[in-house]
C-alpha cells in the first residue's frame, strides 16, 4: 500500500485564499464579511482616555471577541482601574508616536510597556493571556498590534510578544512582489464587501493573520 503523503505547503497567495475561505464560513457579526474594515474607521475616531466612560463599551467589545473569559466583568475591570493612570502614560510612551505606522514600522521594544501592562489586567494563574493582550491592544491601535485567535490560527504563542515578532518575521521574509499580490488580492477581498479598504485598515496584519488561519485551515 502507498503510503499517504502529507499535502504540499501553500503558497503565500493560496494561504490567503484559504484563510479568506476560512473566514467567510463565519459570516457573523464576529466575522464580518468586510473583515472588519467598517470596525476600523469606526475605532479610530474613538478617544483613548481609558475613562469609565471609554471602558463600558470597550469592555462589552472584548467580551465579542471572546477575550474576557473565564474572567468576569467585575474582576477584569477592577485590575483595568488599578492601572488607569499607568496605561494612560503607557499609551502616550509608547503607542501614540506611532500612531501612523503599522507593524513594520515598530520594535517590541518601542511597543512593549503598554502591551506588557495590559496583559496584567486579565486574571491569569500563568503566562498573560496573548488573547487578550492582543484584542485589547488591536482594538487601539490596529495596524501595530496584531490579534491571536485560537479559533482561526491556533493559539501556539505562550506570550504575545512570540506572536508580535512571527507576524513581522512572516511579512519581513515575504518577496515584494509577492507582497504586492497579497496586498491585491486583499484589497479585492474587502471591495467584495462593498468597500475599498479604508486608510485605518491594517493591511499587514490582516494578511498575515488570514495566511496563518489558512494554514490552520486549508482549503480541502
Amino acid at each position: 500500500m502507498d503510503r499517504l503523503q502529507a499535502p504540499a505547503p501553500l503558497d503565500p497567495l493560496q494561504e490567503l485564499q484559504a484563510g479568506v475561505a476560512f473566514w467567510r464560513t463565519k459570516a457573523d457579526a464576529s466575522w464580518p464579511a468586510d473583515f472588519h474594515n467598517a470596525d476600523y474607521k469606526s475605532w479610530a475616531t474613538e478617544k483613548r482616555d481609558f475613562s469609565d466612560a471609554w471602558w463600558k463599551p470597550f469592555l462589552r467589545r472584548l467580551h465579542d471577541w471572546i477575550a474576557i473569559r473565564p474572567a468576569t466583568y467585575a474582576e477584569v475591570t477592577e485590575r483595568f482601574v488599578e492601572r488607569r493612570d499607568a496605561l494612560t502614560l503607557a499609551w502616550v510612551a509608547n503607542c501614540a508616536p506611532y500612531r501612523d505606522l503599522d507593524i513594520t514600522g515598530v520594535t517590541w521594544a518601542q511597543v512593549c510597556g503598554f502591551a506588557d501592562l495590559v496583559g496584567e489586567i486579565k486574571p491569569m494563574k500563568g503566562l498573560p493571556s496573548p488573547v487578550f493582550t492582543s484584542k485589547f491592544c488591536h482594538f487601539l491601535l490596529p495596524k501595530v498590534f496584531p490579534v491571536v485567535d485560537n479559533e482561526g490560527s491556533g493559539n501556539r504563542w505562550p506570550h504575545y510578544q512570540q506572536y508580535f515578532d512571527h507576524v513581522q518575521s512572516l511579512w519581513a521574509s515575504t518577496p515584494d512582489d509577492t507582497r504586492t499580490a497579497l496586498i491585491a488580492a486583499m484589497t479585492e477581498a474587502v471591495a467584495g464587501a462593498g468597500a475599498k479598504p479604508s486608510p485605518e485598515f491594517p493591511m499587514v496584519n490582516k494578511i498575515v493573520e488570514l495566511r496563518l488561519i489558512g494554514r490552520q485551515h486549508p482549503v480541502g
